[in-house]
């Protein structure tokens, strides 16, 4: 199985492909990514989205007609992102401004307020079995109501941004909860093995024994 990154610009999130045998997923799709799908594979079987928020759902409409493919979420995901509030594409603007410093440049932002629906959903766990492979979808909620983690083969971990290299998760958005973050989503991820590849929301990948904040384990 390959894995293939892609990252959109503005705030660096990333939409991930795993492909085998010419067929797909994709993890967080982003907008404006649909060519180099296209370029790899021959059709998608599943959305998967980590969580609620724009800058990781903001393809979800158009891969979804292009490919015909359900979208697999959380229960509370699926709820969310209905809602241009709750998925914050309705604050996107003012978010990229305050997270870069600069003015958002024309063409990124959406037309309009953003919503989507999802085709499947599911709470606590969900396992999935695809070409050969397994992939365990786990509620990890913190960073957002609707986060989960999900974990391929026992060893590739796509975390959203419940885990991202070198930084304490980010609680403070509205729906968030640190509360809920320590004691499931940090329980959850201290007890995966060091050598777990770790794919984030955003920035490159890293294996889960150099994650950089200290005393994270304990």
């Amino acid at each position: 199985m390959k894995v293939q990154q892609f990252t959109t610009p503005l705030l660096a999130s990333n939409m991930y492909l795993l492909e085998e045998d010419r067929r797909g997923i994709i993890i967080d799709p982003c907008g404006g990514s649909l060519s180099g799908i296209a370029a790899v594979c021959e059709g998608v079987d599943y959305i998967l989205l980590t969580h609620e928020h724009y800058d990781h759902i903001s393809g979800t409409n158009a891969l979804r007609e292009r490919y015909d493919c359900p979208v697999l979420c959380s229960e509370a995901c699926g709820q969310r992102i209905q809602s241009s509030t709750h998925n914050f594409s309705r604050y996107y603007e003012a978010y990229a401004t305050v997270q870069t410093g600069e003015p958002v440049p024309e063409g990124i932002l959406p037309v309009e307020e953003y919503f989507t629906h999802a085709d499947e959903v599911f709470s606590g766990e969900h396992q999935l079995s695809w070409q050969g492979h397994s992939l365990l979808l786990t509620e990890t909620p913190g960073h957002s109501p609707g986060s989960i983690c999900i974990l391929v083969d026992g060893n590739l971990l796509f975390s959203g941004d419940t885990l991202l290299q070198g930084e304490v998760a980010v609680t403070r958005f509205p729906g968030g909860s640190r509360r809920q973050y320590e004691q499931v989503a940090l329980p959850y991820l201290r007890a995966l093995p060091d050598d777990t590849i770790v794919y984030p929301g955003h920035y490159g990948a890293f294996r889960l024994g150099e994650h950089k904040i200290k005393n994270w384990r304990k």
